[in-house]
């Protein structure tokens, strides 16, 4: 089985999902291309999401600080702003851990100015043996759901 790493944001009924590249140190990079969809529902967003997870995650070499590349979404949030849009959007991540899978949502750090973090408290562990098709459903309801505040 294949590692499974994708993150995605939905701000306004539009979908962003950058692909995934995991870089040579171990971290994982949004890079190109990036898919900008108007997804009106979980199951448009799903199509969207198995369409960037078919490309996998590449390996690609590790930025040094002074060439690190600034954040792909830049170039496709649409506003003046990155830290506009950041504020305005949810971003959700569904990862392989072992034998499951993990799909969260992210918040704004409390701590650190300008980061994100897991928000623990609404993560939902799905095990592995269920389909990527499954899995990725039930992060588009997940977002769904909560884009709506239900």
């Amino acid at each position: 089985m294949r590692q499974v790493h994708c993150s995605f944001y939905l701000r306004r009924g539009i979908a962003y999902v950058p692909t995934v590249a995991k870089t040579q140190a171990g971290y994982w990079l949004g890079i190109e291309p990036v898919d900008v969809e108007r997804v009106s529902d979980a199951e448009a967003l799903k199509a969207v999401l198995l369409r960037a997870i078919s490309r996998g995650n590449p390996i690609v070499p590790t930025p040094s600080r002074e060439h690190f590349p600034r954040d792909v979404m830049r170039r496709y949030c649409g506003m003046r702003s990155f830290s506009a849009f950041e504020r305005t959007t949810q971003l959700w991540s569904i990862s392989q851990h072992g034998d499951e899978y993990v799909i969260c949502p992210w918040r704004r750090s409390e701590r650190y100015r300008g980061a994100w973090e897991e928000d623990d408290e609404r993560r939902a562990t799905i095990p592995a043996g269920m389909s990527l098709q499954e899995v990725v459903g039930k992060a588009a309801e997940l977002a769904f759901l909560s884009r709506d505040g239900r």
